[in-house]
């Protein structure tokens, strides 16, 4: 039946559709390259795709005084990132490079670990990350860690392929040593620094919001919107919203909390 869903989705646009990007903020054409929306769903203009313009959507309308905030992105790439950067007042963009130790430079691109970051507590008023999470080899650390940098109340807006129908699945994980030890056949994600690319570590499944909840005691809420004249159309569009809860209660104190408070859905 999901199948079929997206079968039927993916014919329905069949040629370029007109609309408003919420990235380029410019009337444009929505032109579809390929059978993959989520990738091949253009912004005539920006060249942006529809995961960066529902994340862009979800700041605007949940965030608007994000210009104001103290951000920082984890693997900043593509429109979305150059907006941030360029209309955000407090925008602390950093890469993951192995070879840097956390908080060194490299290009003039301060180098971070999600899962052992140099910043203080409360750093930021949002954390964006976009896809990252599908390559982190431990994400209850990466969870853990940017809900430590981020203020009370702030939030962590993110994208990811999320598998919402089936259960997690944990293709690798660090081994002793530090080395990766592979549980599943090796994929790769294209990453723009690195020709190699990105493993996936896990692909994400019902359990994503308990599992943030769980090791974070941030509450997440999924926002899947559908409009086809901001171009927002394809798979793996959620956008998750975890907000950090405004007390200093701990994540083991969390788990105490029923789980079914840990996510709403949203869909528009």
């Amino acid at each position: 039946m999901l199948s079929r869903a997206r079968m039927l989705l993916r014919s329905a646009i069949t040629g370029p559709v007109l609309g408003r990007c919420p990235i380029c903020e410019n009337r444009t054409v929505f032109i579809k390259t390929g059978p993959w929306l989520r990738e091949q769903f253009l912004c005539y203009r920006c060249k942006s795709i529809p995961r960066s313009r529902a994340l862009i959507h979800v700041l605007e309308t949940r965030f608007p005084s994000w210009r104001e905030q103290r951000v920082h992105e984890s693997s900043p790439v593509g429109p979305a990132s150059t907006k941030l950067a360029r209309e955000c007042h407090h925008y602390t963009p950093t890469q993951f490079v192995p070879d840097v130790p956390p908080g060194g430079f490299k290009d003039g691109i301060r180098c971070e670990n999600l899962e052992e970051q140099t910043f203080g507590d409360a750093s930021f008023d949002l954390v964006v990350t976009s896809d990252a999470f599908e390559h982190v080899l431990d994400p209850a650390r990466g969870f853990s860690e940017i809900t430590r940098t981020l203020r009370p109340g702030g939030a962590h807006v993110f994208t990811v392929p999320w598998f919402w129908w089936e259960e997690t699945l944990v293709r690798a994980v660090r081994g002793e040593e530090g080395k990766i030890r592979h549980l599943e056949p090796a994929d790769y994600h294209c990453n723009p620094i690195d020709e190699k690319g990105s493993l996936v570590v896990t692909e994400w499944g019902r359990e994503l919001c308990d599992f943030i909840y769980r090791t974070s005691a941030a509450t997440t809420t999924a926002i899947l919107i559908r409009d086809m004249s901001l171009g927002l159309a394809g798979e793996f569009c959620e956008v998750p919203i975890s907000t950090k809860p405004m007390s200093s209660m701990r994540a083991d104190q969390g788990q105490a909390i029923e789980s079914d408070r840990s996510v709403r859905t949203e869909t528009l």
